[in-house]
């Protein structure tokens, strides 16, 4: 008698541990994947990534970005690249997340991360691209003449044959211009003959 009730005893614990521990993928959401961001039949498990979507949606709705989503999808972008720094997804939200700071006016931040995506990224094209937004914060947000002139310098010098050097010879003529010598020398360009 002992040893049926220590087997149903057994066969009893058994059977729960083999639910309680059963895959707990259908409670996962779905939404898009990185691959085909419109497609909507790929499931999330990582909640990190389910809380960018979530914030990303939220953020879609409104024209200027609401400070508590923005901080919240700046974090969750940065959370899913330190978890995934190899990972071409995570690569992308720290880009992202760059352009959220820059949007919420966290410039410092913003050029923090670039940085951080130019050194971890091989294309040059996106280095050229993140190296000119980098130049252009100092340049239109914070007003530092000196260093934007240094990062358009270094666009044009390490990138020479991307479109982003030729951006940065464009911006170089109007660093340090005030708003009425940028009209002047917008309107002087357009009635040049070509």
């Amino acid at each position: 008698m002992r040893n049926k009730l220590a087997i149903l005893s057994a066969l009893a614990l058994f059977v729960f541990c083999i639910y309680s521990c059963g895959d707990r993928q259908e409670k996962s959401v779905t939404i898009a994947s990185a691959d085909d961001l419109n497609k909507k039949d790929e499931m999330i498990t990582d909640p990190v990534l389910y809380e960018i979507r979530d914030m990303e949606a939220r953020a879609k709705k409104d024209s200027v970005i609401d400070r508590t989503v923005g901080l919240r999808l700046l974090r969750a972008y940065q959370t899913y690249y330190n978890q995934h720094p190899e990972d071409s997804l995570g690569k992308v939200f720290l880009f992202e997340a760059a352009r959220v700071a820059d949007a919420m006016g966290k410039y410092d931040k913003a050029i923090e991360l670039l940085g951080n995506y130019h050194d971890g990224i091989a294309d040059k094209n996106k280095k050229a691209e993140a190296a000119y937004l980098v130049a252009f914060i100092y340049d239109a947000h914070l007003k530092n003449e000196k260093k934007a002139i240094d990062y358009y310098n270094k666009v044009i010098q390490l990138y020479p044959d991307s479109p982003w050097a030729e951006q940065a010879k464009s911006a170089l003529h109007l660093v340090g211009k005030s708003d009425e010598e940028l009209l002047k020398f917008l309107k002087e360009k357009n009635n040049q003959p070509s």
